[in-house]
């Protein structure tokens, strides 16, 4: 049975380091070994593009990983404080990679998604200033025009120093909102104008659906020929354009979002690190056999004692030779300590028995 175990355990052991092999692979080819790429063929006019670097890491990994658990399992090495901390970022750096792939398979959308939410992000923050911006400065050449009026009235009426009526102050004051009427109308529809266009853009952020990578990057691209003129009016610099982020950055991104975290996560989390440890927890969790003679029987094991050889388990000495000084040194040679108490009793009566 413990071979049957044994060779359960080894097999099980390959089959999830043949899967994290590819975890590793998949994750370091979309995030940071993209290339260089061999093709492979393996049919007629179809081949596979396999990143070397990417896939030598990755079996440089995992044979590392099995190796360490195959010398734990086999009782060849005792893991120490470094063994532990080596086999603990091993694993580590593996059940990353597992976690990137598995999450990113699990939800087929998530990048799409991700770099989505990113440029929309930057981009309405900045509709969001622009308009505060543009709002502000119409309220106030709309206000100056008010005031002017204001000083017209009040000249017309008599309400000042000068006389009720159309006087030359009155006159002077017509002149100035004429002139404020008129370099207030320009601005204003350069801010109408600006404002449109930022409507523009809010319409094209509602209706765009970008459904790869790509389509994030040409909606980027509509969105800033939208608002460069908006912008400039306002006075306020366009954003950076967005670099989208490499996937396994941006899936721990998203695991480490904590109001956002849920039952999935946490799922996929328990997956990647059963996948490189599971097997090596699952042994040591196995009770070991007491073994006969040994201090302690394995994991918890009781000792079991062997009992001390007898004199009957002694060859029988040879008294053939005539030197009767050797014969008395092999006699007392042979001749055991003997013990005392009960024991000795019936020690002695055997070696009597013997003797005759």
């Amino acid at each position: 049975m413990r071979h049957i175990s044994m060779s359960m355990f080894t097999i099980a052991m390959t089959a999830l380091t043949l899967v994290s092999m590819w975890t590793t692979y998949e994750s370091l080819k979309d995030s940071i070994l993209p290339g260089p790429e061999v093709p492979i063929p393996y049919a007629e006019g179809e081949s596979i593009a396999i990143a070397v670097p990417a896939l030598v890491l990755s079996v440089g990994i995992g044979m590392m990983l099995l190796g360490m658990k195959f010398a734990v399992i086999n009782e060849r090495r005792n893991l120490g404080v470094l063994g532990f901390i080596g086999l603990f970022i091993i694993a580590f750096i593996s059940i990353s990679f597992n976690l990137d792939v598995l999450y990113r398979v699990a939800n087929q959308d998530f990048m799409v998604d991700h770099a989505d939410q990113q440029m929309r992000a930057v981009y309405e923050n900045y509709l969001s200033e622009v308009t505060h911006e543009l709002t502000e400065r119409e309220v106030e050449l709309k206000r100056e025009l008010a005031r002017q009026e204001g000083e017209l009235e009040s000249e017309i009426q008599g309400l000042r120093e000068a006389p009720a009526g159309f006087g030359e102050r009155a006159k002077s004051e017509q002149y100035k909102l004429t002139l404020l009427e008129k370099e207030s109308q320009v601005e204003l529809e350069k801010i109408q104008e600006a404002l449109a266009a930022k409507e523009e853009a809010d319409t094209l952020l509602v209706a765009a659906l970008p459904t790869t990578p790509d389509d994030v990057l040409e909606l980027e691209k509509e969105l800033r020929v939208t608002v460069k003129d908006v912008g400039a009016i306002a006075g306020i610099a366009m954003p950076k354009p967005v670099e989208q982020e490499m996937p396994i950055f941006a899936v721990f991104a998203r695991l480490f979002d904590w109001q956002r975290i849920g039952f999935m996560e946490g799922f996929f989390l328990v997956i990647a690190v059963f996948i490189d440890l599971g097997d090596i927890v699952g042994y040591n969790l196995v009770a070991r056999k007491p073994v006969r003679g040994s201090s302690s029987g394995g994991s918890g094991g009781t000792s079991v004692p062997v009992a001390p050889p007898t004199q009957d388990m002694l060859p029988p000495p040879n008294f053939e030779e005539d030197d009767d000084d050797n014969r008395a040194v092999s006699k007392s040679a042979l001749k055991p300590n003997r013990p005392r108490g009960a024991r000795a009793m019936a020690f002695n009566k055997g070696w009597s028995v013997y003797r005759r």
